[in-house]
């Protein structure tokens, strides 16, 4: 039956073979559109970690060489710290961009990450009350409460917070 929407029998009509084509072009235009988007969010993930990389974090590169990154240079390149103590370590000077992957983590990461963690915690909390029991307490990241308590009350001394 397609074969025959596409070459066109004589006895129908050729409209039918322009649309079965319209809407085979119009899934690929949307999925090349959706594509791109996800290829740039990546693209975008990626500079941010580079840019997040700082002396102490591991890092792999494309070539496969695991060291941990001892310097970062203006120049856009890191000084990174293979090898170990019984075998000697080395020093190797490269481009930001020949990293494949590390542990640093960009604010979009951070903030994925965050809200996942949340989501599950809601999520365990709703299993909680359906259930009838209490739910665990979430722990609250210590950067928060930091962020939470004045500048002033953090410069005050304890004995000061007690006589108020």
């Amino acid at each position: 039956m397609f074969w025959s929407l596409l070459a066109g029998e004589p006895t129908q009509n050729p409209w039918m073979m322009y649309i079965v084509l319209g809407v085979v072009v119009v899934i690929f235009v949307v999925w090349m559109v959706f594509s791109g988007r996800k290829n740039k969010q990546r693209q975008k993930e990626y500079t941010e970690q580079l840019e997040a990389i700082r002396p102490g974090h591991k890092v792999k590169t494309a070539g496969g060489i695991c060291g941990i990154v001892v310097e970062v240079c203006d120049d856009n390149t890191i000084i990174m710290e293979t090898g170990s103590e019984t075998a000697g370590k080395s020093y190797i000077k490269m481009d930001k961009e020949l990293i494949a992957q590390t542990d640093a983590k960009g604010p979009t990461q951070i903030a994925r990450e965050e809200a996942e963690a949340r989501r599950k915690a809601e999520e365990a909390e709703k299993k909680a009350k359906k259930s009838g029991e209490v739910p665990a307490p979430v722990p609250a990241r210590e950067d928060a409460e930091e962020k939470s308590e004045p500048a002033e009350a953090k410069s005050e001394p304890a004995e000061e917070k007690e006589e108020k």
